[in-house]
């Protein structure tokens, strides 16, 4: 088995057993399923579906080749026929991946929302990301069917169908709208950190807690030029997407592993909102537990 069908395996199993956890502490807690929890076993479904396209994927070969192994190399009609077939799983492949990315980020805004739940501009937060998830995923969605034209470039094998099978674009909005994403869920919570009520390093472990969303926003930033380089290297394209699965795993549920490192001991905090709108406004102290939100 070659390094990069091992890193998809062991990384989707990765990240599946951290969602899984997730779920597990659920049970154990015997608290009823949230949505983020709903959503985290989407996000589970769409990381076997990809595992199981991928490892076709690499196995088979697809359409996106060099030059040069197209001038020296000999197709055979069944050769053909799998790299054809892998190619459409591509597609299928890269819809699910999509999904599983944008599902994960709906999972931690779906924990934000409880933290934001006693602010008063929560409604207004609310409406304004999903509106935005909901618009950068449908773009990522048309634009990976809208690079090859004729349609079928995205799976012709011979003869050679040009550079739109290597999807560059596709991998460019992605990248750009995944960072975006990535970069507002980061900024989300700061409203919380600048008026919760804890010492100075309480708020700094928070913060840490919140901001782990720079680790995928790196990854993805570092897989970018990677991929660029090697258009026609799918195992560099696997293998990326693969660490980028398990970043957002990690970052998803971060909240709920901080829980577990610290012996799920209670984060309790304090934010100061207002009571009532007008002149008359008084200031309440509205306390929540982290693992409770979660």
């Amino acid at each position: 088995m070659s390094s990069t069908l091992v890193i998809l395996w062991v990384f989707t199993w990765l990240a599946i057993g951290l969602i899984a956890l997730r779920l597990l502490m659920r049970k154990v807690k015997k608290a009823p399923f949230v949505l983020g929890d709903y959503f985290s076993i989407g996000a589970i479904f769409c990381a076997l579906v990809r595992l199981a396209l991928v490892h076709v994927i690499l196995l088979w070969g697809t359409n996106n080749m060099s030059a040069a192994f197209r001038q020296t190399h000999h197709f055979t009609p069944e050769e053909i026929r799998h790299r054809e077939i892998a190619s459409k799983f591509i597609l299928v492949n890269r819809v699910f991946y999509n999904s599983y990315l944008w599902l994960q980020k709906l999972v931690l805004l779906d924990t934000y929302r409880r933290l934001h739940s006693h602010l008063r501009w929560e409604k207004l937060i609310m409406i304004s990301y999903i509106g935005i998830f909901a618009a950068t995923y449908v773009t990522v969605q048309i634009v990976t069917f809208t690079e090859c034209d004729p349609f079928n470039h995205y799976w012709q094998v011979l003869p050679d169908p040009g550079t739109c099978c290597q999807a560059q674009l596709q991998l460019i909005v992605l990248g750009v709208l995944n960072v975006i994403t990535d970069v507002m869920l980061i900024a989300m919570p700061i409203p919380i950190l600048v008026m919760v009520k804890r010492s100075l390093l309480e708020k700094l472990q928070l913060a840490a807690l919140f901001t782990v969303g720079l680790f995928i926003v790196a990854i993805t930033i570092a897989r970018l030029p990677q991929n660029a380089d090697n258009p026609t290297v799918q195992v560099s394209r696997s293998t990326w997407a693969s660490i980028e699965l398990l970043a957002a795993a990690v970052v998803a549920n971060a909240p709920v592993l901080g829980a577990i490192v610290a012996g799920t001991k209670e984060i309790r905090t304090g934010v100061r909102v207002r009571a009532a709108k007008g002149p008359s406004q008084s200031s309440g102290v509205v306390g929540s537990r982290l693992e409770d939100i979660l």
